[in-house]
């Protein structure tokens, strides 16, 4: 087929490498002149890895990785509220902690090896089909297609989602963060997804994120935001000074590195495909399922959108409507199961829902000592799960 992927972010490159191995004429259409990743570390979980490693890049991101083995939440007094590890379940496994620019200057290269088409600099203003499939128009770039296949990869603030009719719900959190990467050639950051609090107001988050570097995040809500950046790096410094334990020497060092902020949605799109005539248009990552980051699940969720899409063309090279259908179903379960964990969890560690914390941190601990609840946790947390007793797999 001849397929448009709209969005160059993580979703995007896997779903074109992908599609363009199996023989679909790929073109990618990018809204930014000059792409490049952009954005805080994330933690890439088990299934986003096995995605990875079926496109041959696994091995490549890893060696830029720092290995995350276990996360350590507790509160400004030291109670433990989330304590537990990888290891808890499989010793084998681990998160990767990576910055988003290493993710994507991976997938990049991947394409520039496979030939495949990137068009930059091309922002789509317009969406219509017609006989022989859909026709795009983009600003900075003129009219593109006819496509049998439009791959919507645009983000949480994806347009292409608005043009499609698909959405049921977009909006943004009240709670956001402040972010900033900075040199850690110590390695203080450790093996370890750091969490420091003070009731639901105040989460202070170290992550590993990659070679000689950690995240550093500090949640505020978002109408804060743009004044706490205003404020600059060293207001930040001294506000999460108090919850900065052994990280300190970590926080210090954001007064030169500075501090950005991030806004989260909230996107429910209860189908994110559609069928028009002969041709098809699909959302993917988080244009179909943005959402709070406090799972940090996002990459993940992206890559394995990308490998099910692929999987559900090959299973039905002949029927568009029914590889569509398969990919929807597949992918169901498992985009719900974190949405709507994400959805619960949120309030109860960013939110000004303060009588929540009062039973978060006297309860969590406790509770995630028994076995199955601790089991629960970790396999949660390795981002596969589709309800208490059932995994999302690779199709």
């Amino acid at each position: 087929m001849r397929i448009a992927i709209i969005g160059c972010g993580t979703a995007g490159p896997a779903a074109a490498l992908l599609l363009a191995r199996d023989g679909h004429d790929v073109t990618v259409l990018e809204r930014v002149t000059e792409p490049r990743g952009v954005g805080a570390g994330i933690l890439l979980q088990p299934p986003g890895q096995a995605v990875l490693r079926r496109l041959g890049l696994a091995d490549d991101l890893e060696a830029r990785s720092a290995p995350v083995r276990r996360i350590d939440g507790r509160t400004q007094g030291g109670r433990a509220v989330l304590e537990f590890g990888y290891g808890d379940v499989d010793p084998a496994v681990t998160g990767w902690g990576v910055h988003r620019a290493a993710l994507f200057d991976v997938l990049w290269a991947a394409l520039v090896r496979d030939g495949i088409l990137v068009r930059s600099g091309v922002e789509v203003e317009h969406l219509s089909v017609h006989a022989d499939g859909w026709r795009m128009h983009g600003r900075g770039g003129g009219d593109h297609g006819p496509f049998d296949l439009v791959v919507g990869a645009d983000g949480a603030r994806s347009r292409l989602r608005g043009m499609s009719g698909l959405c049921r719900k977009d909006v943004g959190y009240p709670y956001g963060a402040l972010w900033t990467i900075v040199p850690d050639p110590d390695g203080l950051a450790g093996d370890v997804l750091t969490q420091r609090y003070r009731d639901t107001r105040i989460t202070l988050g170290v992550l590993p994120t990659g070679i000689g570097q950690t995240s550093l995040f500090w949640s505020l809500p978002s109408r804060s935001l743009d004044a706490a950046v205003s404020a600059g790096p060293a207001a930040f410094v001294a506000a999460a000074t108090p919850f900065a334990d052994r990280h300190l020497p970590l926080l210090a060092r954001a007064v030169e590195a500075g501090v950005v902020a991030a806004r989260y949605r909230d996107v429910v799109v209860p189908r994110p495909a559609l069928v028009r005539g002969r041709a098809g248009l699909v959302l993917v990552g988080d244009a179909a399922h943005a959402m709070s980051p406090q799972l940090g699940l996002g990459a993940s969720l992206g890559l394995a959108d990308a490998w099910s899409l692929a999987a559900a063309l090959r299973a039905h090279p002949t029927d568009l409507a029914a590889a569509l259908d398969a990919h929807v179903r597949d992918r169901r379960a498992h985009v719900r199961w974190y949405t709507w964990l994400s959805r619960l969890m949120t309030p109860v560690f960013q939110s000004d829902l303060v009588p929540m914390a009062w039973l978060r941190d006297p309860l969590l601990g406790p509770v995630s000592r028994i076995p199955w609840v601790r089991r629960q946790f970790v396999t949660t947390l390795m981002g596969a799960r589709t309800s208490p007793f059932t995994e999302w797999r690779l199709p």
